[in-house]
Parts: structure tokens; C-alpha cells; sequence
């Protein structure tokens, strides 16, 4: 594990996979590009971003920041966007922005439709810009997004991983961001494999001093991100 990771987040492929439910394969066509042979003529696509940890590792890696845009395009094509336009969009915000990862700022706000970009009004108001029309559009309309990340200054630095609950969390600044118990810092894959073992969750809490709801908490996770990267 390289030694800039603390306070970035590291993932591999199959973290991040396992975390997002998107296929490896599709997360390194993203991150990393690819190309390919067409009627004989070499072709291929440019990552969507440039990843944090950049594209010569020996192993790929994500960074936190990667994970969140990752997680914000696979929102958008479940929505059936298409990668030229978010392409586009990606391109439009990191101008605006001035930053390589536009969609994990505070600034990104989605109705699931267009991508917005939150911007100031001539009055100093929030308002938002349709980056593909450049239209200015009430901010009252669109729903706040990202409801599930806190944001330390204007980027993504904490995602929640348990919907309308605190307890389960990827924090770049603690272990390297893997997912933990946000309390004590024990890793949740640590509190399925102490359950497994010791056969209950209540014996868990006592030995970890938790919650048994927190471990409970942690074992939903473990489970359902198995489920995700089944799937």
C-alpha cells in the first residue's frame, strides 16, 4: 500500500467493485481508458478522469475521490445517460469547477435527468447551470443530492454506507478508507469474521465494546456488498 494513501483513500478494482457494484472491467475502462482493434484500425476511448493515483501503477488503484465519481457516473447510467454526454458534462464542470474530480465537490447536483452544476446568481444566490444547455434553473426544484456524504471545504471526504444511519463508513483519513465502524474504527470485515467465529453478534459487541445494533449494522453491510459483487 503506498504511503500517500493515508488521508486518499486505496482501492483496488475489486474493493471498489465490491463497494459499488460495478463491474472491475467497467471501472477500469473509466478510470484507465482502453483500446481495441476496429476493422483493423486501433481505437479506444480516454478515462473519463484522471484517476488520483494515476495510470502507471503496477496494480490500478482508486483514490477516495475516484470512488465517489465512479459511484456518481454509475448513478447516471443506471439513468441510462450515455458516456459521451457524461463525458461532456465532466469536461464542462472541471472547467467551471477548477477541479479534476467535479463530481465528488459540493457543488454537483443531479434530478436525474441533466447534470447541474451549483453556481452563484448575479445577487449572489445559489442557482444551477445546466451544463449541457447553460441554463440557468431554480434551485429550490432540484432535490439535494449526496445525502449520504459529509464534506469537509467543498469536497467528499466521508460516505455513509447505510442508508439514514452513521454507524457504518469509508473514511479516506481512517484505515485507508476501507469500511469501518465509524465509533471504534474496527473494519467491518473484522466484525463478520469475529461473528463467524464466535457465533453471535452479542458476543461480538461485549468483546469489541459496541453496540449489538452496530454489529448488526456492520454484518448488513458486509452482506449486502457480497450481494453487490455478486451481481
Amino acid at each position: 500500500m503506498p504511503e500517500s494513501a493515508y488521508g486518499i483513500g486505496t482501492y483496488t478494482l475489486a474493493e471498489a467493485s465490491r463497494l459499488l457494484g460495478v463491474p472491475a472491467a467497467t471501472l477500469r475502462r473509466w478510470l484507465f481508458g482502453y483500446s481495441h482493434d476496429h476493422r483493423g484500425r486501433p481505437t479506444g476511448q480516454e478515462p473519463l478522469w484522471r484517476p488520483q493515483y494515476g495510470a502507471d501503477q503496477d496494480e490500478p488503484l482508486l483514490g477516495f475521490r475516484d470512488l465517489i465519481e465512479a459511484r456518481v457516473v454509475r448513478g447516471l447510467r443506471n439513468l441510462r445517460i450515455g458516456l459521451p454526454t457524461i463525458r461532456d458534462c465532466l469536461r464542462e464542470a472541471r472547467a467551471w469547477v477548477g477541479d479534476d474530480h467535479p463530481f465528488s465537490t459540493r457543488r454537483l447536483k443531479t434530478d436525474g435527468r441533466v447534470i447541474y452544476l451549483e453556481q452563484r446568481d448575479e445577487r449572489g444566490g445559489p442557482s444551477l447551470m445546466d451544463l449541457k444547455k447553460r441554463q440557468a434553473v431554480f434551485h429550490e426544484i432540484i432535490k439535494p443530492s449526496f445525502i449520504d456524504l459529509d464534506f469537509d471545504a467543498d469536497t467528499a471526504s466521508r460516505w455513509w454506507l447505510l442508508p439514514g444511519k452513521k454507524t457504518i463508513v469509508v473514511d479516506p483519513a481512517r484505515s485507508f478508507g476501507q469500511p469501518i465502524v465509524a465509533e471504534t474504527g474496527v473494519s467491518t470485515a473484522r466484525i463478520a469474521q469475529a461473528v463467524a467465529a464466535e457465533g453471535s453478534p452479542e458476543r461480538v459487541a461485549r468483546l469489541f465494546e459496541l453496540r449489538p445494533a452496530t454489529v448488526r449494522d456492520a454484518l448488513a453491510f458486509e452482506a449486502r456488498a457480497g450481494d453487490k459483487h455478486a451481481a
